[in-house]
């Protein structure tokens, strides 16, 4: 997993490339720290460049989610296409994350 965070419109856009997978854990706690510390309300992680994702990386979406709500903003997904766009819907994750 590569990542690479920005703000746009104003919310924190975190963009993942690469695979979403248990390996990943480790990275993708940095990730949910730059979710927990930035200003903006919103945060969209961005899957369009994401090529697999595995249940592990499910619960870190999950585990996204909810430092999100601690901190008070919202999070939702974006890009899911493909493989993702099937474990999104599998996993029915889509009913606890928004996506857009």
């Amino acid at each position: 997993m590569d990542y690479r965070s920005d703000v746009r419109d104003g919310r924190l856009v975190v963009s993942i490339s690469g695979m979403l997978t248990f390996d990943d854990h480790e990275a993708f706690r940095r990730v949910v720290s730059e979710i927990a510390d930035c200003q903006e309300a919103a945060v969209e992680l961005s899957l369009a460049t994401t090529k697999m994702i595995d249940s592990a990386g499910i619960g870190m979406l999950l585990l996204a989610k909810d430092k999100a709500a601690k901190s008070g903003k919202f999070l939702c997904l974006s890009g899911v296409k493909g493989h993702v766009a099937k474990v999104v819907e599998l996993s029915k994750i889509d009913q606890l994350i928004p996506v857009e």
